[in-house]
């Protein structure tokens, strides 16, 4: 083996095995500005690769040569050093042979005899595809890890965003809680119930979307179905006694107060079908608007069943408490006519009225 050591020549390992084309290349390529090393066989080319005692920027494989051809040895030669890129030298029998070296990861065949400015060229053309590939190779690195940190500050923002966000739901929800205390401040005998109607609603709504779309509407709409209370007269609100007429009408105006009331809230759009149809039936008896079915949206449907079923089992100025077998048997009896009747049945079937009594005893609700 002949080497020449200097750092600023460009470095190409020659693999032949026969010793007067090892001189005549040696020679023309230190020339030409190269540092070369000879080895004889494929074997020993490995070797020295293996070792670490030369790091080529290009090589030169002859095909024919004893023990390892250059055909075989091009694999080992190009899983030891994948960027360095291989030139292989072929007789002129033998040039099919290197179109074919060239599909399996070769850079280039020349044909013996090579000519020194051909060979020099090739050499180059291959050190700079060499190079471009380790540029390449460095900006993908680069572009890996500039995508890695993006992706970390992405997650690291969401999260950020995700826990403001739940944290201004939360203070959403207690601030329509807040409003929702306010009406019960009114009215005693109903206190705790629009929470009430929001937790059997709520339930209810996670039988029919687990994703729960609109889940946050509803809790709203839930909490709020009866600020408009907070425009009819306290003595009216706790009569205890049959209302006339006139008093009815005037009561049954407070969805339509509660609507008012919300609807000067971009914040509360959402929810004022809830507020305002919650007392509506299935079969158009309700008020204030008469409408019917499916005229009546989904939430409020829903809505109508927890506030109903809440209402009898809790305590009023007018009657006790009724027990929960009775609360559930007349939702069943309103089934189609008062109550959507898929929603009775789901709220029946589920249990729904269960969500009220975890940790709780499961007696009646009173004030």
């Amino acid at each position: 083996m002949e080497s020449v050591n200097n750092e600023e020549l460009l470095p190409v390992l020659i693999v032949d095995d026969d010793p007067s084309l090892q001189k005549v290349l040696t020679i023309g390529l230190s020339h030409a500005g190269c540092a070369t090393m000879v080895c004889p066989s494929a074997a020993k080319a490995l070797a020295v690769l293996e070792r670490g005692e030369f790091r080529p920027e290009c090589i030169l494989l002859d095909i024919r040569m004893p023990e390892m051809s250059g055909i075989d040895a091009l694999p080992l030669f190009k899983k030891a050093l994948p960027n360095v890129q291989v030139i292989m030298l072929t007789a002129m029998t033998d040039i099919e042979v290197g179109v074919e070296a060239m599909k399996s990861g070769a850079f280039d065949y020349l044909v013996k005899p090579v000519h020194r400015a051909e060979l020099v060229e090739a050499i180059h053309k291959a050190s700079r595809y060499r190079r471009m590939q380790l540029e390449n190779e460095q900006l993908v690195r680069e572009n890996r890890e500039y995508q890695k940190n993006l992706e970390m500050r992405i997650e690291e923002r969401t999260a950020d965003l995700f826990d403001a966000y739940t944290h201004l739901q939360q203070t959403n929800l207690d601030t329509v809680k807040v409003l929702a205390e306010t009406i019960e401040a009114k009215d005693h005998y109903t206190r705790g119930h629009c929470n009430r109607v929001r937790m059997l609603s709520t339930e209810l709504y996670r039988q029919i979307d687990p994703e729960e779309t609109e889940i946050e509407t509803l809790e709203y709409g839930a909490l709020l179905h009866d600020i408009g209370k907070i425009g009819i007269p306290e003595q009216l609100l706790n009569k205890n006694g049959r209302l006339t007429d006139e008093e009815h009408d005037l009561f049954n105006q407070h969805p339509v107060i509660g609507e008012s009331i919300l609807s000067t809230v971009d914040f509360f759009r959402r929810c004022l079908p809830i507020v305002r149809n919650h007392h509506e039936r299935y079969d158009g008896g309700g008020y204030p608007d008469g409408i019917a079915g499916h005229e009546i949206a989904e939430l409020v449907r829903i809505v109508s069943i927890a506030d109903s079923f809440d209402a009898m089992t809790s305590t009023r100025p007018y009657r006790t408490a009724l027990p929960l077998d009775f609360a559930v048997s007349e939702l069943k009896k309103g089934r189609g006519t008062q109550f959507d009747p898929v929603l009775v049945d789901l709220f029946v079937e589920c249990r729904v009225y269960e969500v009220l009594t975890v940790g709780q005893s499961t007696g009646p609700h009173q004030p």
